[in-house]
């Protein structure tokens, strides 16, 4: 749609706010509450600091407008072309940007905090979701994106300078070559973030889970990486691998909609080093992974059937519904591991009530040392637990251990 396709009424609106803007006789500053806008050109409009809090702007084209300090709280812009678009000091609590474009543009302090908005007569805290947005280029230079969702975005090249992105969701996302300095990342979720050539000196990463990242192409210095959960940046995976946990990250973040499951089948993957990664439910069946290493990893449905692990070290992770079953363990560390159950979830999304339990039936035990390990769901049927080392492992809900 052109913009002479508008309403009548909004587009006098729209021409009243030019003339306010400019302080002409009879202009008026644009109050649009919870309007229907969807599929609209507004290329190069101004309504800077207008007010168009709730309305729905879907597939519409904002390319080259000004929206600077206007009120669009919890406005919904899913998948508009937003190109150039200026929303400096711009209201965005809770607003919805999925799968926009906004290539180029500058929201230079903008508010992009959650919104509490009213949904069948209940207040819902929602976050502004920039999830599978195209953010290359774009400046958000400190605005305040707070529990922001942006997963699974390109932001290539894109400046957050001093940008609050405390507990932001920036799973699976391509920040190559994006300015992160100053920024404050604490608690937020990385977790198989592209930082190749991205520069994060002097940012705050306390507590930040950075799972499946390669910082040995990122600039940390000086960074406060307190707490963080990271790789060691002078153990990379080979090639390959790290951008196969990247599209593994992209896969679990988007629900299976972008990226590809990883599989490593029968892989030799002698003494690498997965220390700190994700790799829920990545399959290792029949794997050589002797002597490798799993060091605080995530193993949630991770699966190593009939795997090599002799030697392997699997101190301090997760292993929640993770398979052993036929895999060689003998010499293993499970220091302080938690081996449990897993909840088995619905294709609606919904809890059923049953789990899975971690499974080592068959296994070759010898050697291995669960010193410290929690075992709360655990099935070691079938194994052979002579010369196994449970010194202060909690037991509980365990098959196979008397």
């Amino acid at each position: 749609m052109d913009r002479s396709e508008l309403p009548a009424d909004v587009s006098a609106v729209f021409k009243a706010h030019v003339a306010f803007l400019r302080g002409e006789p009879g202009g008026r500053r644009c109050l649009l509450k919870s309007a229907k806008l969807d599929g609209r050109n507004l290329d190069d409009i101004n309504l800077q600091q207008a007010t168009l809090s709730g309305s729905t702007l879907t597939r519409s084209s904002f390319e080259d407008a000004d929206l600077s300090q206007a009120d669009l709280f919890g406005c919904d812009f899913s998948a508009s072309n937003l190109k150039n678009a200026c929303f400096e000091k711009a209201d965005l609590r809770g607003a919805n940007f999925t799968l926009a474009n906004l290539t180029g543009a500058r929201l230079r302090g903008a508010d992009l905090r959650p919104g509490h908005i009213m949904q069948w007569g209940e207040e819902v805290k929602r976050s502004a979701d920039l999830s599978d947005a195209n953010l290359d280029g774009a400046d958000f230079s400190f605005a305040n994106m707070e529990e922001a969702n942006l997963a699974v975005s390109s932001a290539k090249g894109a400046v957050f300078r001093d940008v609050v992105l405390h507990a932001v969701n920036l799973a699976g996302a391509d920040l190559t070559g994006a300015d992160l300095r100053g920024c404050n990342l604490k608690n937020a979720n990385l977790t198989g973030t592209n930082l190749d050539g991205a520069d994060l000196s002097g940012a705050n990463l306390t507590d930040a889970n950075l799972r499946n990242v390669d910082l040995s192409k990122a600039n940390i210095e000086t960074a406060n990486m307190m707490g963080a959960i990271h790789r060691d940046s002078q153990k990379p995976l080979p090639a390959e691998i790290e951008e196969m946990l990247r599209e593994h990250s992209k896969w679990i973040a988007s629900n299976g909609a972008i990226g590809a499951r990883a599989t490593l089948k029968d892989a030799e993957l002698v003494e690498l080093d997965f220390s700190s990664c994700d790799v829920r439910g990545v399959c290792f069946d029949g794997a050589n992974l002797k002597g490798a290493a799993f060091v605080r990893s995530e193993l949630f449905l991770t699966s190593f059937q009939g795997a090599n692990l002799e030697e392997t070290d699997f101190s301090f992770a997760r292993a929640s519904g993770t398979n052993f079953a036929g895999a060689m363990l003998s010499n293993a560390s499970f220091v302080s591991t938690r081996v449990e159950d897993a909840e088995i979830i619905g294709p609606d999304g919904r809890k059923t009530g049953r789990s899975l339990f971690a499974r080592f039936r068959g296994a070759a035990l010898q050697g291995i040392n669960f010193a410290g390990t929690v075992f709360d769901g655990a099935d070691l049927s079938d194994t052979d637990l002579e010369g196994v080392k449970f010194d202060f492992a909690k037991i509980k809900r365990a098959r196979g251990i008397e």
